[in-house]
C-alpha cells in the first residue's frame, strides 16, 4: 500500500503541477517580512505619538489652570520682597526717633479736664545726637490754682509709657496769661548709643 501512495505522488500529473506553480525566492520572502516589520513599527510609533499628543493636551490644560495664579504669585512675591525692604527701611528710620503713638493715646488719658494741649514738640539736641526731648505746651483754666499743673506733672511721672522712654521729666515754664496759667513740661530721653 505504501508503494502505490509513492507511486501517486511521484506520478508524472503531480510532477507536472510542481512546475506549473511558480517557485518563492527567498528575497520575496525577506521583502514580505521586512515590511511586516516596517508596518508594525509604523503602527508602534503611531500608538506612541498618539499616547504622547494627549499627555501634552493634558499637560497644556494643567498649564493654562495654573498660568494665571503662578503669574500672581510671582508679582505678589516681588511685591512682598519690596515691601521687606521698605519695612526694614522704616524699623530702621523708626530706630532713630522717639515711638509717639502709644504716648498720644497716654498723654489724652492723662491729661485732666481743666488742661488743654496747645503744642507738642520732639527736638534733638544738636551737640548730643543721641539725647531727644519732647516739650508739652499747655494751658490750665485757673490762672490762680497751680494744683492741677502738679497733679500732670505727677501723672506724667507715674506712667510707665513715659518713664521707659523719658528718663528726666520736669516743668520747665510756667507762667500766666490772663486768666489761664500757660506751661511747658519737658521730657528728656537718652538713647542707648550705638556701637
Amino acid at each position: 500500500m505504501s508503494s502505490s501512495l509513492i507511486n501517486i505522488n511521484l506520478s508524472d500529473i503531480n510532477a507536472a503541477k510542481l512546475k506549473k506553480r511558480p517557485q518563492q525566492s527567498k528575497t520575496s520572502n525577506v521583502i514580505g517580512i521586512t515590511a511586516a516589520l516596517i508596518i508594525i513599527f509604523i503602527a508602534f510609533f503611531y500608538l506612541y505619538v498618539t499616547l504622547r499628543t494627549k499627555n501634552v493636551k493634558i499637560l497644556k490644560n494643567e498649564y493654562s489652570g495654573i498660568e494665571k495664579p503662578f503669574i500672581e504669585v510671582n508679582k505678589l512675591i516681588k511685591l512682598k520682597n519690596k515691601l521687606s525692604l521698605k519695612a526694614v527701611a522704616l524699623n530702621k528710620y523708626k530706630s532713630g526717633r522717639i515711638n509717639c503713638a502709644d504716648k498720644w493715646l497716654e498723654l489724652a488719658k492723662l491729661t485732666p479736664e481743666k488742661i488743654y494741649i496747645t503744642g507738642i514738640e520732639l527736638l534733638q539736641n544738636a551737640k548730643q545726637a543721641d539725647i531727644q526731648k519732647m516739650v508739652i505746651k499747655a494751658r490750665a483754666e485757673n490762672s490762680v490754682d497751680e494744683s492741677v499743673i502738679l497733679e500732670f506733672l505727677d501723672r506724667l511721672e507715674k506712667s510707665a509709657v513715659f518713664t521707659n522712654t523719658f528718663k528726666e521729666i520736669s516743668l520747665s515754664s510756667v507762667y500766666s496769661d490772663g486768666d489761664e496759667k500757660a506751661f511747658s513740661i519737658e521730657l528728656q530721653e537718652t538713647k542707648n548709643k550705638k556701637e
